[in-house]
């Protein structure tokens, strides 16, 4: 089995994360048209058509105010350039140049990208432009210095503890990280209170698995010890069948310690458990134990860090001349 390829497949799930994509489409309408709708409720831009005459067109240009990971200029592109106009009937067109792309390296006082257009439209969609660049941008950075402690053989992935949702997701990857499951319907995930409302039964939980799942991308279960993670890579070395469980599997080892994590793959690869399935380690990592953690050989390292500990990477709008 070809590790790298496998974890990729599995918990890299990028080619979804695109506004080519209905339900990713739809995560990006929430943070740009509908935070655009809100903030024109219910009276419109009561400051700009008050002291802003109607007929001026200017160029405004957004620059970033320090040093990151850019993310966020396809969903910003969407937004302002590609959809359909009938979601913006607040604002009127807009002609925009972009002169940077996601992943780009930004530093302070890079321009990246001019806005044309009436003025009171420019300044409409100013705050939820520089709220989609500000975050996604932010998430992007901080994966990007997280990635460099996991080094290369790992794949830095994040919870499902996030403030943006597919986008925080999107983020990740392009700071160089993963996305784990998406939401509840692309994978198995089998948890802890999934185990209690079976009795604490590793075997029973996968055993029910057969024959069900053929639409998950992959499967993994959650196991707090030793014994559950080996049993666990036991019978999934027994289910993985085309009559059995059909998705590739994952174990995670759950707020094991850097010595567990080290103990229980060596007692799985010497019982040749080892190879069929991938190992995946999350909980109390950070970017103090990480580089540890990834030295253990797992598959896969989820944590929250790169999404709820992210902090805003600063960009503003300059309003530049009159056209």
């Amino acid at each position: 089995m070809d590790r790298k390829a496998l974890k990729n497949l599995t918990h890299n799930a990028k080619d979804f994360l695109s506004v080519t994509k209905a339900d990713y489409k739809q995560w990006v309408f929430r943070y740009t048209f509908l935070e655009l709708d809100k903030d024109l409720s219910p009276n419109g831009d009561i400051t700009s058509d008050s002291v802003v005459p109607d007929d001026v067109t200017v160029a405004g240009a957004i620059y970033s105010q320090e040093s990151g990971v850019l993310a966020g200029i396809e969903e910003l592109r969407y937004f302002l350039v590609d959809s359909d106009p009938r979601f913006k009937p607040k604002v009127g067109e807009l002609q925009v140049a972009f002169f940077m792309k996601d992943g780009d390296r930004v530093k302070a006082g890079d321009k990246i990208c001019e806005i044309i257009g009436k003025a009171r439209n420019v300044l409409a969609v100013e705050r939820a432009s520089l709220n989609l660049l500000m975050r996604m941008s932010g998430v992007a950075t901080k994966t990007a210095s997280l990635a460099v402690l996991a080094g290369d053989e790992v794949l830095l992935t994040p919870t499902r503890k996030t403030l943006w949702g597919l986008l925080d997701k999107k983020a990740v990857v392009v700071g160089g990280g993963g996305t784990h499951r998406l939401n509840l319907s692309d994978a198995v995930l089998i948890k802890d209170n999934h185990l209690k409302i079976l009795g604490g039964s590793v075997s029973k939980a996968l055993k029910s698995l057969v024959g069900k799942v053929s639409g998950a991308r992959f499967v993994e279960i959650e196991v707090e010890t030793k014994e559950d993670a080996l049993k666990a890579a036991e019978d999934l070395n027994t289910l993985l069948s085309p009559d059995g469980i059909t998705a590739p599997a994952c174990i995670m080892l759950d707020n094991f310690s850097v010595s567990d994590v080290v103990e229980t793959l060596k007692l799985v690869k010497e019982k040749g458990l080892y190879d069929k399935v991938l190992f995946e380690v999350s909980g109390g990592i950070n970017g103090e134990n990480l580089k540890e953690y990834a030295e253990t050989g797992v598959d896969v390292i989820s944590m929250s860090e790169m999404t709820m500990a992210a902090k805003p990477l600063s960009f503003h709008l300059e309003v530049n001349t009159s056209v």
